[in-house]
């Protein structure tokens, strides 16, 4: 097949990026042609096809809005991204009848590409395949959150709380655009344009069926992971608890520290930067509790680091609060067979099978919490059993071999439905 694999950036900001560089690569290597269509920045990995690219919200192409200078040009742009990319219709409609694909898999769109990539694909006769990455189509926010709680006031097209609540970045005008930005998606039926839906669990698929999306266009093909030929093996050395991921108030880092704090004696290393206001707030937390020698903050860490890291920690701790779409933490944990211990939300009991590949705790419960990691730390046979069960699942459900397999079957024309 001839795939054009559209996403907002053509380079490395978080998971979504890590996916689409991951799956382009397994596509190709399957003897599939790859074509990315995204927007221009920079920042880009090169392309000789960034000449289709059109541009993006502002003159530097940064991809933030926060740091978009508010120019009346940029306001335009950011208008038109918002809404429909008329720049991104035609140039994808022009590299459409240039290289003749055989499907367009849109991974992220919103705010920049925007829908019109999915009209465009149509226009073309194209079949269209949209991968959710996060709520966008369902929230104003993308999240599912209000006022740092969960909240699906606006999964059935009623954004009156997210008007009242400013919820986009706290700004009157902002959540106005971009509720307006919705309702004329919907009343354009600009996803109706879509062929079928792809969502990494079965939690987000039946959201997005309660959204209002026809059940037979939603498929559930989950996130792969590289995994080892390898047994899981104990910790080495003093066992710790390991937190994996972003740090910020949706992922709960300030309630696994509490845990911890609670908890003399056991170890505990964070991942992430630390240069926001909520990251300082939790290490100036660990210092008046006098717990720096146990709680360590260890910063952004990739490649053979971060493996290292993974390899010595009895457990790994997810505790969002939030409804992850698929965490990246528990499929590497589970590929380096370490057991995670996750609270009891959204897709979380869907991946962590309690007492089996880790331990799934009542929300928001930090006794809990600390309870489950401590039992790891403490019990390292039984971190080497369920971290072992978690390597038989990633081996199993997780591989780049099904998700090939399964993407590949929806992409095709008349292509198959994934698991439900």
């Amino acid at each position: 097949m001839k795939i054009v694999l559209a996403n907002y950036r053509y380079y490395v900001s978080g998971g979504p990026e890590i996916y689409m560089f991951n799956v382009k690569r397994l596509l190709e290597e399957a003897g599939h042609t790859v074509i990315p269509y995204s927007v221009r920045s920079p920042l880009n990995e090169e392309t000789p096809f960034a000449r289709y690219f059109p541009h993006g919200k502002s003159e530097s192409g940064d991809a933030y809005f926060d740091n978009v200078k508010k120019t009346p040009k940029n306001v335009a742009r950011l208008l038109s991204c918002a809404f429909y990319n008329m720049e991104a219709y035609k140039n994808l409609r022009r590299l459409i009848r240039d290289e003749k694909p055989d499907v367009v898999y849109v991974l992220q769109q919103i705010n920049a590409l925007s829908p019109s990539v999915f009209k465009a694909a149509k226009d073309e006769g194209v079949r269209v395949v949209h991968r959710l990455s996060d709520f966008n189509i369902m929230c104003p926010r993308s999240d599912f959150l209000c006022d740092g709680q969960i909240c699906t006031a606006c999964i059935g097209g009623d954004y009156s709380k997210a008007r009242e609540r400013r919820c986009c970045h706290g700004s009157r005008a902002t959540t106005e655009v971009r509720v307006a930005s919705m309702k004329f998606h919907r009343a354009r039926r600009l996803f109706g344009c879509v062929d079928s839906f792809v969502c990494p669990t079965t939690f987000t698929a039946s959201l997005l069926e309660k959204s209002g999306v026809d059940r037979g266009k939603v498929n559930v093909v989950p996130t792969f992971v590289p995994t080892y030929e390898r047994r899981a093996e104990p910790a080495q050395g003093d066992p710790y608890v390991l937190y994996l991921g972003r740090i910020s108030h949706e992922k709960g880092v300030d309630l696994l520290v509490q845990a911890a704090i609670d908890r003399p004696g056991l170890r505990l290393k964070v991942t992430g930067r630390t240069d926001d206001e909520y990251a300082k707030g939790i290490m100036a937390q660990v210092e008046a509790a006098d717990a720096a020698d146990r709680i360590k903050f260890v910063g952004f860490v990739k490649g053979a680091e971060k493996d290292a890291l993974i390899d010595g920690a009895a457990c790994i701790a997810c505790p969002s609060t939030w409804y992850e779409n698929m965490p990246n933490a528990v499929l590497e944990a589970y590929a380096h067979g370490k057991p995670a211990v996750v609270f009891n939300v959204g897709c979380m009991p869907e991946i962590v099978e309690d007492g089996e590949t880790g331990a799934v705790v009542p929300f928001g419960d930090t006794d809990a919490l600390g309870r489950a990691v401590a039992r790891y730390v403490g019990d390292s046979e039984l971190s080497r059993l369920h971290g072992g069960n978690g390597l038989a699942l990633a081996n199993d459900r997780y591989t780049a071999r099904k998700h090939l397999e399964t993407l590949t079957g929806i992409l095709q024309p008349g292509g198959e439905r994934g698991d439900r």
